[in-house]
């Protein structure tokens, strides 16, 4: 609260007034948020794709911004925001690094990620010959990919 002086134009701070405080709060809205709110929904299927595209390039803060912002639109000012825990658990949960080697290791590790994302559910033979197709792959690895991957979705199934 800020009052100017006529005669000197120097600024005399005073105190807000009962009333004012009283506006004041009015205004504010306080809200307490407990990490382990059971009404914090999980992440979309569309938001955990946007944090496992982006957490690599955005600082961690300014991702979680971006989330809650886009709940909010979508849930409206009532709903409960993410936690940057909630976020980093979710960054933990994305393993991104991708298979450096052409060895066994690195195969059943992006065999495992796959079957972690549901990738590999949807694999069927159609699929690799469609693959083989359009990147005129030889037929050895044809017969590689699905001696592979369908061996492995058939283990998932028994």
């Amino acid at each position: 609260m800020e009052t100017v002086s006529a005669a000197t134009g120097n600024s005399v701070f005073s105190l807000p007034t009962r009333e004012q405080l009283s506006a004041i709060e009015a205004r504010s809205t306080k809200r307490v948020v407990s990490l382990l709110d059971p009404k914090a929904r999980a992440f979309t299927p569309g938001e955990k794709a946007l944090i496992r595209k982006v957490h690599g390039y955005m600082p961690a803060l300014q991702l979680l911004a971006v989330l809650n912002e886009r709940l909010l639109c979508d849930a409206g000012p009532d709903a409960v925001r993410y936690t940057i825990e909630q976020l980093y658990a979710e960054i933990g949960a994305a393993d991104v690094t991708p298979a450096v080697g052409h060895d066994w290791a690195s195969l059943r590790r992006l065999v495992a990620k796959a079957r972690r994302e549901g990738v590999l559910a949807a694999v069927t033979a159609q699929v690799i010959e469609d693959f083989a197709a359009v990147f005129s792959l030889s037929s050895g690895q044809v017969l590689r990919l699905q001696d592979v991957l369908l061996r492995a979705k058939e283990r998932d199934e028994s």
